[in-house]
């Protein structure tokens, strides 16, 4: 299953990623998030756990400060993969597009893309929020 979406954030590119790349501060402002653990930096290799309804074990791909950020997880067998891009907009605004693909064994008994696609905007609308403060 697939999805994607994408919102303007009246806010800095650098403002948005430090609220992206502080994994361990997701549960402040994320409701859904409500643990994380993370040893080291959000850079290539490293992994991570985070709990939003289960827990899932994630490791960093790809880090383009204030551009990209790319992990894949796993839960119950399920694997993902998922993307955050920014975009620096005139007027001090940031294009934020999200885009996740999940695969695993029954993942379409419980979950289905317009799950996700939902899980995408809360995600996006929760993430404008708090940069905007």
């Amino acid at each position: 299953m697939k999805a994607s979406d994408e919102i303007i954030i009246n806010a800095s590119p650098e403002r948005v990623w430090k609220l992206l790349a502080e994994v361990k501060r997701w549960p402040e402002w994320q409701p859904d998030v409500t643990a994380t653990s993370i040893q080291g930096p959000v850079q290539p290799g490293t992994d991570f756990t985070w709990r939003s309804g289960m827990l899932i074990h994630s490791h960093v791909v790809l880090v383009q400060p204030f551009q990209e950020l790319v992990w894949t997880g796993v839960a119950y067998r399920a694997k993902a993969i998922h993307v955050w891009e920014l975009e620096q907009l005139p007027g001090g605004r940031t294009l934020v597009k999200t885009r996740e693909s999940m695969d695993g064994p029954l993942l379409t008994v419980f979950f289905s893309s317009q799950k996700l696609k939902a899980n995408h905007k809360h995600w996006l609308m929760a993430l404008k929020t708090a940069a905007e403060r």
